[in-house]
């Protein structure tokens, strides 16, 4: 089954519910049905083929979605927040022949850019399509392959997931019984649907018979007028919840009817979730962890135990295995820190077109997420940064989230980011950028430095920053951190 026969079962058992709002419209699952069945009729003549979509975040996006699924073709999305260059290598190394646009998105990327296709569609408002070439290309795909999302690229160039049928509904149906969405919910989406974090809200909201609220967080009084437009569920990743939490009496106003305030993207600091609590006391915090190779979500945290729990990821979502193996692909016992690795019905087909990254990440059936973790005793799982992010100094091998931690436990700071930086005897040595609290002093912090961690751990230099080292994509990263270090640097 596919996600879009459930917009077509509700389009005939609750034709006037609302599956779709943006600004002031709305469009119910009939409308919705209808305009899918519209656009279908584009694709008729194409069996299996890759289509791009650039397409505005909005309701005409989840339309073309639909309909590419739809019409049994694979839908390609392509994140519009990324530079054209990158776009550019993605449509060079997926081989794509054939794309749907908006108008605005051809406007915008100009008629060079699309010189490459052989099949151009452009999309209105309206759901009708016009094709301004056609060129049907027969196609060898993976016969289960759906969808192709894009990995943000935080970890290195982006890669194309492979997923199917089967791992969406797979994983909406996982995320539905965990946030209990039912009918009655509206669910919040203002982060990109490109991803896959977006993709997820949407497929298990749209399954579960429910609507989604689309907006952005271009401007902040729209963002608070849709969360006081009846939303149930938020979803944010934690530079969202940062940037609302500035407004303090219109987040409370605005989240006093949420039901649940949702996360990924990144780890739920103490600090966001206090000030959560102060402001929407009676709000459910629920964070999730998750990869594009998992079609989104893995693991997530108890609503009871955020308080307590909030420096793990939980427990695994329904339907799937977590587990923590060594370097010989054996489970380790609680307190070890070893990979984090995971099977089930969500994991991804592989990457596209290149077998060699896939058999790197799935091995014997586990795909091998690239995270340090250890298992905890009430069987949660504490991650420890990522493999790639392990520093060599000298002949030690050094995890920065440890130091990280170890200093911003025991120091009045907000927050620490260790950076590796060149040493003429030891190859390696590390600096720390310091985001700084009330009483912070980088003398005492060199003392304890000095007092509590190995001699080639000691900082070679502390710097003061005053914002986190977010990437693009709003996370915080080894890359981020370092690529913030050469601005500061530079700006000295």
């Amino acid at each position: 089954m596919r996600i879009d026969a459930y917009i077509t079962e509700y389009a005939r058992k609750t034709p006037q519910n609302i599956a779709l709002e943006e600004g002031k419209n709305s469009v119910s699952y009939s409308c919705l049905d209808n305009d899918i069945n519209t656009i279908v009729l584009t694709l008729d003549d194409f069996k299996h083929c890759r289509f791009a979509i650039l397409a505005e975040s909005g309701m005409l996006y989840v339309k073309v979605l639909m309909a590419v699924y739809r019409s049994t073709n694979i839908a390609v999305p392509l994140p519009i927040e990324f530079p054209k260059f990158s776009l550019e290598k993605i449509l060079y190394t997926a081989h794509i022949n054939n794309i749907i646009t908006t108008d605005t998105q051809y406007s915008r990327f100009g008629e060079d850019f699309f010189e490459r296709f052989g099949t151009v569609i452009i999309i209105s408002g309206s759901a009708s399509g016009e094709f301004l070439r056609k060129k049907i290309e027969t196609e060898a795909n993976n016969p289960e392959l759906r969808l192709v999302l894009y990995t943000s690229g935080t970890t290195g160039t982006p890669k194309g997931v492979m997923l199917s049928d089967r791992n969406l509904i797979a994983n909406a149906e996982s995320i539905i019984k965990i946030l209990r969405i039912s009918s009655r919910d509206k669910g919040a989406l203002v982060i990109s649907p490109h991803h896959a974090f977006g993709n997820s809200i949407i497929n298990s909201h749209l399954m579960a018979g429910s609507s989604v609220r689309i907006g952005n967080m271009n401007f902040i009084d729209s963002v608070f007028s849709l969360i006081g437009s009846d939303v149930s569920i938020f979803y944010g990743v934690p530079s969202t919840y940062r940037i609302l939490l500035r407004y303090l009496e219109r987040f409370r106003k605005d989240f006093s009817n949420v039901r649940t305030a949702a996360s990924a993207g990144g780890g739920m600091d103490r600090s966001i979730v206090k000030e959560i609590r102060e402001l929407a006391p009676d709000i459910e915090i629920l964070p999730m962890y998750g990869q594009t190779e998992a079609t989104a979500r893995l693991a997530y945290l108890p609503a009871e135990d955020v308080d307590e729990f909030v420096d793990t990821i939980g427990k695994a979502i329904p339907g799937v295995i977590l587990d923590v193996f060594d370097s010989e692909y054996r489970p380790v016992k609680p307190g070890i820190t070893g990979e984090l690795v995971a099977t089930g019905d969500n994991i991804m087909l592989g990457y596209l077109d290149d077998e060699i990254a896939t058999e790197k990440r799935i091995i014997n059936g586990w795909l091998h997420t690239g995270d340090l973790a250890q298992k905890l005793p009430n069987g949660y799982i504490r991650l420890l940064g990522r493999k790639d992010d392990l520093i060599k100094i000298g002949d030690h091998r050094v995890n920065p989230r440890e130091i990280e931690r170890n200093i911003e436990e025991n120091n009045e700071v907000s927050r620490v980011f260790v950076v590796p930086v060149h040493h003429e005897l030891m190859g390696t040595a590390i600096s720390l950028m310091v985001i700084p609290a009330e009483g912070t002093e980088i003398e005492k912090l060199f003392a304890f430095c000095r007092k509590s961690l190995p001699g080639y751990l000691c900082p070679r230099e502390i710097l003061f920053i005053d914002h986190l080292p977010l990437s693009e994509n709003g996370k915080i990263s080894n890359r981020s951190i370092i690529e913030e270090y050469k601005h500061v640097k530079a700006s000295m």
